[in-house]
């Protein structure tokens, strides 16, 4: 999968998806574990995770005395048309201050990076390698925003 974070692409990403198959107990920091594995820890294996992936249906302030530990939350859009990732990232900027990279994964398609990045997102996770130029053409479209949104110093 290719990963666009803070404008450059790269093949090689250290955060893996926890699966079924991997037992948590022994899976390092390294992993991302879906909110609902993640409420089931206890306190102790919760300091221990530092990424976590939220689905469209998670509430997004089940993070919220967590964040200071979290290095990556993951925001799932499964369907392009599903908008809940954008609250939930604007959430975790402007109201949980959340500092950390946000990902989105799943249904990512080039046409809505800058809506996406505007919500506060920071990474891009694509299933199918995008061209390249064309998201530096978007990019790069537009030097100033009409409408408020959450100051990235620079996503893309």
């Amino acid at each position: 999968m290719t990963l666009l974070r803070n404008g450059e692409w790269s093949d090689n990403d250290a955060w893996r998806l926890a699966s079924n198959d991997v037992p948590l107990d022994h899976a390092d920091g390294s992993y991302v574990i879906a909110l609902d594995q993640f409420q089931q820890m206890d306190s102790m294996e919760q300091s221990r995770r530092s990424g976590i992936m939220l689905n469209p249906e998670d509430d997004v302030y089940a993070l919220q005395d967590h964040l200071q530990s979290i290095q990556l939350v993951a925001i799932n859009f499964p369907k392009y048309t599903d908008g809940r990732g954008y609250s939930q990232a604007r959430i975790l900027r402007t109201q949980l201050h959340f500092s950390g990279e946000i990902r989105a994964l799943g249904d990512v398609r080039p046409d809505q990076l800058l809506f996406m990045m505007r919500a506060g997102i920071t990474s891009f996770q694509f299933e199918a390698a995008p061209n390249k130029q064309t998201i530096q053409q978007i990019l790069t479209r537009f030097k100033a925003n009409y409408q408020p949104s959450y100051a990235l110093p620079i996503a893309g």
